[in-house]
């Protein structure tokens, strides 16, 4: 756990350095505390990351003892590199799946669209995740390698990594890997999936590897060109705090919009269980998944 919380704060510091000496993504938008709803993700960044691990853990071990033929070798007598490549791409391919549903799923759309709402990316944007939908990923992917006994060095190597793609991934920073694409998902797929054009956003589900999205054709991709904006359309206003992203599951896409209307509109707003539904639906404006 040291060892992560260490890599955390020098990936972040590491990458906000980036951000202010190499070109960004968009110019305007600003990083670290000077950014709106910086102090709401580093709170869910503690949250999800040291808090949910140890509990998970102390779940994992409940359940365990509970229930006793789940007290086995399991993957433990599996060569090191076997069990890491079989974490891996099962983690990756499940992953893709589980964030793919987030989109496509009226309710979980509400947990996952927290993340989506940042309007200023930046590294730590990466954090900015729902703890419900924190412990689903947990609860779904991690929870079943560890009744398994995969090395727990496997689990700490692969968090190290994502935390690193993470903060490269949500970067205001401009960065290529070229045909490199077709294998790995990369910053510019992802800031792709932030766009506030739905074309993105229904795209590029993959965490580390792209290639479920080619083989599943997911994929958006334009060589050499990012998006203008990022966000979700109409939700510009979102809370900037943890506590206040939290509550927002509440509402639909639509009683959001009411519910957070951009200041000029704030006069004429008014509770959103107290108007009339409009007939379009969030259901109709989310992707569904094929």
């Amino acid at each position: 756990m040291e060892l992560l919380i260490g890599i955390f704060f020098a990936g972040l510091l590491a990458f906000h350095w980036l951000e202010r000496k190499f070109p960004p993504v968009i110019p305007e938008y600003k990083t670290g505390l000077k950014r709106r709803g910086y102090l709401a993700d580093l709170t869910a960044s503690l949250v999800n990351g040291p808090v949910l691990s140890a509990a998970t853990k102390i779940a994992a071990y409940w359940v365990v003892v509970q229930f006793p033929a789940l007290v086995s070798d399991g993957m433990s007598t599996w060569p090191w590199v076997l069990q890491l490549a079989v974490f891996l791409l099962v983690n990756d391919f499940a992953r893709y799946w589980l964030h793919r549903w987030h989109h496509a799923s009226p309710l979980l759309w509400r947990i996952h669209r927290v993340h989506h709402t940042v309007v200023e990316m930046d590294a730590l944007s990466t954090f900015r995740v729902h703890i419900l939908e924190a412990v689903i990923k947990y609860g779904v992917i991690v929870l079943p390698f560890h009744f398994l006994h995969v090395d727990t060095s496997i689990i700490l190597l692969y968090s190290a990594v994502d935390v690193l793609k993470g903060f490269w991934h949500h970067a205001n920073l401009k960065t290529y890997i070229g045909s490199l694409n077709y294998v790995f998902n990369s910053a510019e797929l992802h800031w792709w999936h932030h766009s506030t054009e739905a074309k993105g956003q229904r795209s590029n589900y993959g965490s580390i590897f792209s290639v479920w999205d080619w083989l599943f054709g997911t994929l958006y991709y334009e060589k050499g060109r990012w998006p203008e904006s990022i966000g979700v359309e109409g939700l510009e206003n979102f809370p900037n705090t943890y506590h206040g992203l939290l509550t927002t599951v509440r509402y639909d896409d639509e009683e959001a919009r009411t519910a957070y209307p951009e200041p000029g509109n704030v006069s004429e707003a008014v509770r959103p269980n107290n108007l009339e539904k409009e007939s379009r639906s969030a259901v109709e404006i989310r992707s569904t998944v094929s």
